[in-house]
C-alpha cells in the first residue's frame, strides 16, 4: 500500500454539492489529521509552481467556485476516510484535489471546453470565471513534485454533463466524443500516465425514463450516458458509476430518494452513500 492515495473529484453542480450545505455540526472546522486538501487561497492561479497542501477542512478546498462547507462528495469523503481511521483502518493518507464549478459543461459555451481562451477570475457562482481545462491540467502537472514517489491516484470522479442537456443532440453527435477524448488524454499527459476515471452517469435520465417523461433534454441525457458507457467499454481504465443504485432509489417519489426538491442534485445522504461505496471499493482492491 502507498503511504499516499489521491482523490479527484472535477465537475459541475454535483461536485461543488450545489445547494446542500452542511449543518453547523457536521461541518469540518477542525483540520483533519490524515486527509489533506488544496486551499483555494495558495493554489488559485495559473503563476503557481508547487501546490501548498493543508490539513483538510470543509471550506476553501474547491480550487474553482467559491461554494464551502457543502455535503459535496469531497467533503463526505473526507469525512469518512478520517473516521475509518480514528477506527483503527489501516489506509493511507488521502489527498483531495476538487475542481467544479456549477453549471458549466465541456461544449463550446462551457469553462470546461478544451479550447477556451485561459482565464482565471475567481469567486461565487455567477462571477467565477475559470478556463476549468487548463487550470486542471496545470494542478495535475505540480502533483509528482509535492507528493513524491510514494503516491497513487485512486481515481479521476468525473460528475458533469448536466449543462449539455440543453445542447441539442445532433450537436452532441458531432462533437462530445471527441470533446472528452481531448479532455483525459490531456489529463494523462500532464499526469505523466493514465489513471483510472470514473463517470458518474446522470441518474436524471433514468427518472424520466420510469416516469415516461420525452423530449429533447431526455435524449442528451441518454446520449450523453451512452458515449459514458461507450467510453468505459472502449477504455480499460474508464467506468461508470450509476447513483441509482443507492438503496435509498425509489422511483415511487418526486425525488426518487435521491436528490433534493430541487430534482437535480443530491441529497447529504446520497453523497455519503457514494463516498461509503468509493472507500469500500478502494479498501477490497487494497
Amino acid at each position: 500500500m502507498k503511504k499516499k492515495t489521491v482523490f479527484i473529484l472535477l465537475g459541475q453542480s454535483n461536485a461543488t454539492g450545489h445547494a446542500s450545505p452542511m449543518s453547523e455540526e457536521d461541518r469540518i472546522k477542525s483540520p483533519l489529521k490524515n486527509v489533506y486538501g488544496l486551499q483555494r487561497c495558495d493554489n488559485q492561479s495559473f503563476d503557481i509552481d508547487k501546490l501548498t497542501w493543508s490539513n483538510y477542512l470543509g471550506a476553501g478546498t474547491n480550487l474553482a467556485e467559491t461554494q464551502d462547507d457543502t455535503y459535496s462528495l469531497a467533503n463526505c469523503l473526507a469525512k469518512l476516510w478520517q473516521k475509518e481511521i480514528d477506527c483503527g483502518a489501516i489506509l493511507p493518507d488521502l489527498y483531495i484535489v476538487q475542481i467544479a464549478i456549477g453549471a458549466e459543461g465541456v461544449t463550446e459555451k462551457y469553462m470546461w471546453y478544451p479550447e477556451r481562451e485561459k482565464k482565471l477570475v475567481p469567486g461565487v457562482l455567477g462571477t467565477v470565471d475559470i478556463s476549468l481545462y487548463p487550470f486542471t491540467n496545470h494542478i495535475f502537472s505540480l502533483l509528482d513534485e509535492s507528493l513524491g514517489d510514494d503516491y497513487e491516484i485512486m481515481g479521476i470522479h468525473w460528475r458533469g454533463g448536466e449543462e449539455e442537456t440543453d445542447v441539442r443532440v445532433v450537436h452532441l453527435e458531432k462533437v462530445l466524443r471527441g470533446i472528452y477524448d481531448r479532455m483525459f488524454d490531456g489529463f494523462y499527459k500532464s499526469l505523466g500516465h493514465k489513471v483510472p476515471i470514473v463517470l458518474h452517469k446522470m441518474a436524471s435520465e433514468t427518472r424520466c425514463r420510469e416516469m415516461n417523461v420525452t423530449g429533447e433534454d431526455v435524449e442528451a441525457m441518454h446520449f450523453i450516458n451512452k458515449t459514458f458507457d461507450e467510453l468505459a467499454k472502449e477504455n480499460e481504465n474508464i467506468t461508470t458509476f450509476d447513483v441509482t443504485k443507492a438503496p435509498h432509489y425509489n422511483i415511487t417519489t418526486r425525488t426518487n430518494g435521491i436528490f433534493l426538491p430541487d430534482g437535480g442534485h443530491y441529497t447529504p445522504e446520497t453523497n455519503k452513500w457514494v463516498a461509503r461505496t468509493i472507500l469500500d471499493e478502494y479498501k477490497r482492491k487494497v
